[in-house]
């Protein structure tokens, strides 16, 4: 639906997004996953039309939008990382307001109204003020205001930043039912258990794409085994014992009371670490994230 060719934008010194190529599959849930200035904001920023790029093309269904970004605003449901709700006015009158800057017709937009505060649980709701709500209300409000307008593409800036477990967990459902009835959805997060869920992980740090693919082929194509590794005494002083073996402390990182080893060579260096326990394991996605963040 979307694609991004050798994209790049630079603040002065900083380059914020460098050489990135993208493409946005229709009817999936794409997330962007990475550090804090690893590029995500300023890649919606770009997609958008908030931050103009320096080089690269962006295409919508095969033909380059050049600097016309208002063929993307006009299928497109954008909600930034710091949304702005009227926090004196209630959850419908702030409805109410975005659908008149959508030009949503009366009709349409009540029906629509209706459908999307069942869907979020927020009818009970619907005559708070803004200001009273808890971060998760305030985060479904404010994807309510931005489905008002039937978008085909939906764009979400870290959109479950400091909401609570139950409010994510619903959030990500209300997400999987747009994707099964055909809408595009791409989001950032910051947290790689979020990132599971979607139906295409792009891993970003400093402005780079560093690994793209769907869950199930990076697991498949993931080039190390993972060990965890319960140590022998202090962690700390087991770690110092991993940074005298030549190429283990690179490939070893602390999780709790563990330690945990990604192997890429035929030895299995973490028997150098004085342990009690050593069992392999599946990676997480927080996993092989470290493991092509340090490599990179």
């Amino acid at each position: 639906m979307v694609v991004l060719e050798h994209v790049s934008k630079s603040f002065a010194a900083i380059q914020a997004v460098n050489d990135v190529s993208l493409a946005i599959q229709r009817a999936a849930i794409t997330i962007l996953t990475g550090a804090d200035g690893a590029g995500k904001s300023t890649l919606f920023k770009i997609l958008v039309g908030l931050a103009r790029k320096n080089s690269g093309r962006i295409l919508l269904n095969g033909e380059d939008i050049g600097d016309d970004h208002s063929r993307i605003t006009a299928i497109c449901g954008y909600m930034p990382e710091k949304f702005s709700l009227y926090t004196d006015l209630s959850v419908e009158e702030n409805m109410d307001f975005f659908a008149a800057i959508q030009q949503v017709p009366f009709g349409r937009r009540e029906q629509l109204k209706k459908r999307l505060l069942e869907r979020t649980g927020m009818d009970a709701f619907r005559r708070r003020r803004a200001g009273a709500l808890s971060g998760g209300m305030k985060q479904k409000l404010a994807l309510s205001t931005i489905l008002l307008s039937s978008p085909e593409l939906i764009i979400l800036d870290e959109p479950t930043t400091g909401v609570d477990p139950m409010s994510r967990i619903e959030f990500f459902a209300i997400i999987g039912a747009l994707k099964n009835e055909g809408k595009t959805i791409i989001m950032s997060t910051p947290y790689l258990d979020e990132a599971e869920k979607g139906d295409v992980v792009v891993f970003m740090k400093n402005g780079r794409v560093m690994r793209r693919d769907g869950l199930a082929s990076l697991r498949a194509s993931f080039p190390a085994r993972l060990f965890r590794i319960l140590p022998q005494g202090n962690i700390f002083e087991a770690m110092k014992a991993a940074a005298a073996v030549p190429g283990l402390q690179e490939a070893a990182y602390m999780r709790g009371k563990f330690i945990k080893y990604l192997q890429t060579g035929s030895e299995n260096l973490g028997r150098f670490i004085p342990h009690l326990e050593m069992v392999e394991e599946k990676p997480t996605l927080e996993d092989m994230y470290i493991f092509y963040e340090r490599r990179q």
